[in-house]
């Protein structure tokens, strides 16, 4: 699933492939993909900007504004006038100079959402998102309050949009790895320290991702980081080799030797771990 860096960046791609054009069509393909019921045509629109809100993208056009959410497998891909649009395209917005965006979704789950609303209305889902990590107001101590108003594995809370937006299951992994403060960590019982360390993880990992992403460009397989999806690999700080715990819809990686004091979780969810 797209996360923080990778949306951050593909706004920023966008915002120089279409920003300022001229919407000619917009055809919805597979109607599942448009979440609210919408009458009118965007046809004379120009997209004024482009935002990225957590995991949406949200694209500004005059009076219009078309809200995404790709979930796990939805893509968008600027095609120019004569490249054929993909069987698995949901829909299309084609511009005045006959370019053209393609919102397309792979395999079978639908999960891709689009929503096309005045500007004055604003999506429930975006406004209970919590604070993004990049927003002036996400500070240290804005962080402890966060973690200290929901007592729960700190993987957990970190992945929960209402608490702090645009963070999935990759990076989630990235940071508490580089902070050395294990995933199954009650969050009430973070040390000031281990705080501050958190908050500083946070920032780098997207940082350092942003970075890396705008060099080489948006991949599913992200082979930049460090110990996601990485078992049995030695750990690039201790050479420990690598662990995970797999759930039902995600796998935690970790570092036993780095955050868990040695202690290793046995992979099944009904484990018990230590708080």
């Amino acid at each position: 699933m797209p996360e923080l860096p990778e949306l951050e960046v593909l706004k920023e791609k966008l915002s120089s492939q279409i920003k300022d054009k001229v919407i000619l069509n917009f055809v919805v393909l597979k109607p599942y993909v448009l979440k609210n019921y919408f009458q009118g045509d965007l046809a004379g629109h120009v997209v004024r900007r482009i935002q990225r809100q957590g995991k949406y993208l949200i694209f500004e056009l005059d009076s219009l504004r078309l809200i995404m959410h790709l979930m796990l497998r939805g893509s968008l891909k600027f095609l120019l006038p004569r490249a054929k649009i993909k069987r698995s395209a949901a829909a299309v917005l084609e511009f005045a100079d006959h370019s053209k965006l393609e919102f397309s979704e792979t395999g079978h789950k639908k999960r891709m959402s689009m929503y096309i609303l005045p500007n004055q209305v604003t999506l429930k889902e975006i406004q209970t998102l919590g604070p993004d990590p990049f927003d002036n107001d996400f500070t240290v101590s804005k962080l402890s309050d966060i973690l200290n108003a929901d007592g729960r594995q700190l993987k957990s809370l970190l992945r929960d949009q209402t608490k702090i937006c645009g963070l999935g299951n990759a990076y989630t992994d990235e940071i508490l790895w580089l902070a050395c403060i294990s995933p199954f960590k009650i969050s009430t019982k973070l040390s000031d320290d281990e705080t501050k360390r958190l908050y500083s993880a946070i920032r780098n990992v997207l940082e350092g991702a942003i970075a890396i992403i705008r060099e080489k460009g948006i991949s599913e397989k992200r082979t930049f980081l460090q110990i996601h999806n990485k078992k049995g690999k030695l750990c690039p700080r201790c050479e420990e080799p690598i662990q995970y715990v797999s759930y039902s819809n995600s796998d935690t990686y970790y570092c036993p030797k780095c955050q868990t004091n040695g202690r290793k979780l046995k992979n099944r969810r009904i484990s018990k771990f230590y708080r």
